[in-house]
């Protein structure tokens, strides 16, 4: 009864006593002990403590398994309870979810969740679990038991957190059908369930909605709409059906009801039906604000979505009232994403009417919630920490526009310089932090550190179970004002004790907070403590219709605004790329001619133009890029391309026109490149800067100049068979290289035997030349690069896009051999490089992954050279904002102090007298950035042979696909 009337503080202690009487009674695996367990861990998830709610549910399960067995519905319905707690742990981020109601037996509540909740934990294991009681429910209850269609429903809820719309969509149309035949059609739990199914019709509009691109041919675009408008009448039919139910049934003034309201509310303003919303929106938050009180969640989602409907008709001043009352709800429930959904709903209406800097501080606001809901969200799969990032992104990116403005308005008044700060905090926050938590190993065995860890992660644990009990306390419910005081005063207490422990982290241990509350770095400390003498730092922001640039040395700063869009930027990003990625396809060399160099001084004139000044005289240029800026090699950006240069560049492409004394794409050479202007090094963000020279790797004792591992044996040479082991010939087989013969079609590459040589004997010293059956994962995971000075892999790359779809390894159009990959469209698996791939491997499968370098490998290595391609990383990563993806940042991950890795496909032979150039410049005491410069420069004034005709390595194609990346 207290459970039903949610006074939660009463009924966990009536469990927690029953609990105490059945063990000491009864034994600690009585099923009875273990139906109490049950229960208790119903009232916690309620309470919102996931945690200790999981663990009883764990207990019960193995209990009600030994004494009842695996296929009994007690069983089956405490699996259940296990993956709906589960899967609201994944579901942490959620602005916010309706009323839960209870099932039939009460024992597996079921969530009916509000359109409005988008942010999709890793659910994949509560699937599962699901599926089994399911399994069970069927066989023992019967396919229309209240009980099976109640776990049916909790099924469905996980398809929606997954994004599964359709999937969701028929499980709930079969429990209403069940329902509405069982129950009847004004049953309130079949209201529970046209509400569910609204919601997944709801979600697949919108994802139809992003699904239809702008470009879609019309006849494509008109069927998408004649289809959303039929969905959206049988939604709204839907949401107005529930809602009658609901009425009759529970009341007007039920929180159901309130939640359908606002449900059919948020639909009909999508639609842009604001007269029929408004009043839905006023009476379900009248509704809320009287039976859950004004600071509830569901309370707060309503205020929100009514504001919302006030601003899209104009409404401004109504608007920013709900706004600004819904922005105090939230500062005292403390609740993050309601934080940064309402303080970036009020700051953008009122930016939108000119009132720049009273937004201001809201932005500010909004960006503080984001990074706070960003650290809770460790624990995620990185695919969904980036997917989270990128649905918030835009915070970042208005608040920059507003103090661009601003400062254009008024300078001198520091808001350049918060904008540099606020880019900083959005730059490749996956990646940083990966570097954050390598500094972090290093004092993690601690017993000190160990121990405030270990408070700290109690205290967070004890403030979000009293924050939770205290938002879920109904104004409604008996002793309701006792209940919130009492948890009120434990709250306070908590965060008190928590703001200790993290205060002395802070003087301690500051890198392992930054993990969780990330500094932004500013220009001051780039000037005092990072930047060094000759060296400048440029940074970039992308926004929707401009690109705000930073330059920054230890004595100038400056921010520049570019009047070009980040989709003109990428469009042209991609036609930079596509003639070389057609070489990669195999096409002739001269489809290189098709790059413009017009284009390329394009980008000159928008990204780099507007700081030249201050570029001037630099000895090192370090570049931290955006978007799809992380896939182009600034060295290729042409200074110039006036009338003068266009006629020197016609003029020699005309004289090698029907001439095989003149090389092909020697026009190439007339252009002024900015790699022959400035040296650049690149990072993958300002923090990425901050962690290497703040928390540099202690001097390491090199006992090897070299370990190098080249010419690898992939099998299939010469037509031979190939003996792979059963972990190697399904991963070749995900990578569709394989041939009827069993061998391999990733081409040997011989040369790089030669190469690896050459660069030992440069270098000197004792070094590890491993060839053919001796280049393999094994070794390299043997502890044989932990004293290494360099580190070359000189073989094959593969993305993580490349598996499961069209990768060709086969030789180029003139005979050449590439190294790296063609392009993929599926990709379930991660970046690699390729070692010997036969023969015996001591249990590897001779693919060198990105989480195997992470976990596997220990460097201390001054430079790692990846001459395969791609290694930068793929353009989908890169385009997301985290940039160097893959094989770079695990190699700075586990150690590596700087990299050179490559943009594309490189040329073999090309990349032989790169790599070799650029040791013997290191060789001669230069650093890693000015030795590529120098190599590249060699390369440049050469040819290159094929089929009887002569092509010059002047085009970027041959010289510029190598970066550094690293300090």
């Amino acid at each position: 009864a207290q459970l039903r009337n949610n006074n939660l503080i009463e009924a966990e202690n009536s469990f927690r006593q029953a609990l105490t009487i059945y063990e000491q009674r009864l034994g600690a695996e009585h099923e009875f002990t273990g139906a109490m367990r049950n229960n208790l861990a119903l009232v916690l998830e309620r309470k919102g403590n996931f945690r200790d709610a999981e663990l009883f549910l764990r207990q019960a399960l193995a209990i009600r398994e030994k004494k009842q067995g695996r296929d009994h519905p007690d069983t089956a319905v405490t699996l259940a309870n296990l993956a709906r707690v589960l899967d609201r742990q994944g579901k942490s981020g959620q602005l916010a979810a309706a009323p839960v109601r209870a099932g039939a037996d009460g024992a597996v509540p079921e969530t009916a969740q509000a359109p409005a909740a988008s942010a999709r934990g890793d659910v994949i294991q509560a699937e599962s679990l699901h599926r089994q009681a399911l399994a069970v429910h069927e066989k023992q209850l019967g396919a229309e038991h209240p009980t099976t269609l109640a776990t049916l429903t909790n099924l469905g809820g996980v398809m929606l957190l997954q994004g599964k719309f359709k999937d969701a969509e028929v499980l709930f149309r079969r429990v209403l059908a069940a329902r509405e035949k069982v129950l009847g059609a004004e049953h309130p739990d079949t209201a529970v369930s046209l509400n569910n199914l609204a919601n997944a019709l709801f979600e697949q509009a919108k994802q139809d909605d992003v699904g239809v691109q702008i470009n879609a041919p019309p006849s494509r675009r008109a069927r998408s709409q004649t289809r959303e408008i039929a969905q959206a009448s049988e939604t709204e039919t839907l949401y107005r059906r529930a809602l009658a139910i609901q009425e009759k049934t529970l009341g007007p003034n039920h929180p159901a009801t309130a939640a359908t309201l606002n449900n059919l509310a948020v639909l009909l303003a999508g639609r842009g039906r604001f007269t029929d919303a408004e009043p839905l929106h006023a009476r379900a938050l009248a509704i809320a604000e009287k039976s859950l009180g004004p600071t509830h969640l569901d309370t707060a989602t309503m205020l929100t979505t009514l504001a919302v409907t006030y601003d899209r008709q104009g409404k401004s001043v109504d608007a920013e009232a709900l706004f600004a009352k819904a922005v105090q709800n939230a500062r005292e429930s403390k609740v993050a994403r309601n934080i940064l959904i309402n303080a970036s709903s009020m700051a953008y209406s009122m930016a939108r009417r000119g009132r720049l800097r009273d937004a201001l501080p809201y932005y500010r606001e909004a960006v503080d919630a984001l990074e706070a809901l960003y650290s809770q969200s460790q624990g995620l799969s990185e695919e969904s920490r980036q997917a989270f990032l990128g649905q918030f992104a835009y915070v970042y990116r208005e608040l920059i526009r507003i103090l661009t403005v601003l400062h254009a308005q008024a300078p001198g008044q520091g808001f350049d310089r918060e904008a540099l700060a606020v880019t900083s905090r959005g730059q490749s926050r996956v990646f940083s932090e990966m570097l954050r938590q390598a500094d972090v190993a290093r004092f993690s065995d601690s017993p000190a550190f160990a121990e405030l860890k270990k408070r700290r992660e109690a205290a967070q644990e004890q403030v979000g179970t009293l924050r939770s009990i205290f938002l879920s306390i109904a104004d409604s419910q008996i002793g309701a004002a006792a209940q919130k005081a009492q948890a009120g005063t434990q709250l306070a207490e908590q965060e008190a004790v928590l703001k200790a422990v993290e205060d002395q982290l802070w003087r301690d241990y500051p890198r392992y907070m930054e993990l969780a509350n990330p500094r932004a770095v500013t220009a001051d400390e780039l000037q005092k403590n990072l930047l060094r003498e000759n060296e400048v730092l440029v940074t970039f922001a992308l926004l929707p219709s401009e690109v705000v640039i930073f330059a920054v040395t230890r004595d100038k700063f400056r921010m520049a605004v570019s009047r070009v869009s980040r989709e003109d930027l990428s469009r042209r990003v991609q036609r930079l790329r596509r003639p070389i990625e057609r070489i990669a396809g195999g096409e002739p060399l001269i489809v290189l001619r098709e790059t413009d160099p017009q284009l390329l001084a394009g980008l000159y004139r928008d990204l780099l133009q507007p700081v030249a000044d201050i570029l001037q005289g630099a000895k090192q240029v370090l570049v931290v890029a955006d978007g799809p800026l992380y896939t182009t090699p600034f060295e290729l950006m042409v200074t110039r391309f006036g009338n003068e240069e266009r006629a020197k560049f016609d003029s020699a492409r005309s004289a090698s026109n029907g001439n095989a004394d003149k090389p092909f794409l020697a026009e190439y050479a007339t252009l002024p490149f900015a790699g022959q202007l400035h040296r650049f090094g690149y990072l993958p963000s300002l923090a990425a800067l901050a962690s290497q020279r703040t928390n540099p790797k202690p001097p390491a004792r090199y006992g090897k100049q070299l370990v190098a591992f080249a010419d690898a044996i992939f099998g299939g040479e010469d037509g031979a068979p190939a003996s792979y082991n059963a972990q190697t010939r399904s991963l070749l087989g995900a990578l569709a290289v394989t041939l009827p013969s069993g061998g391999a079609r990733i081409p040997r590459l011989a040369e790089t035997a030669s190469e690896a040589r050459d660069v030992a004997a440069i270098v000197g010293g004792e070094s590890a030349v491993l060839v053919r059956g001796e280049a393999q994962e094994k070794r390299a995971k043997s502890g044989i690069l932990k004293d290494a000075r360099y580190v070359l892999f000189a073989t094959h790359g593969f993305l993580g896009t490349d598996f499961l779809q069209n990768i060709d390894l086969t030789q180029d159009a003139d005979g050449q051999s590439a190294r790296g990959t063609a392009s993929n469209k599926g990709a379930l698996a991660q970046p690699a490089l390729a070692l010997t791939l036969t023969g015996e491997l001591q249990g590897e499968d001779g693919l060198l992954s990105m989480k195997e370098v992470i976990e596997d490998l220990e460097l201390s290595a001054e430079l790692v050279v990846l001459s395969a391609c791609n290694t930068a990383g793929d353009s989908a990563a890169s385009s997301n904002g985290e940039g160097f993806a893959g094989l770079t940042r695990s190699f700075m991950y586990a150690g590596a102090k700087s990299l050179v890795v490559s943009h594309w496909s490189v040329d073999s032979v090309a990349t032989q007298a790169l790599v070799t150039g650029i040791f013997r410049e290191i060789k001669a005491g230069r650093a890693p950035n000015e030795s590529l410069g120098l190599a590249q420069k060699a390369l440049f004034g050469t040819n290159y042979q094929s089929d009887g005709r002569s092509f010059s390595r002047a085009h970027p194609f041959f010289w510029a696909p190598f970066v550094v990346v690293g300090d």
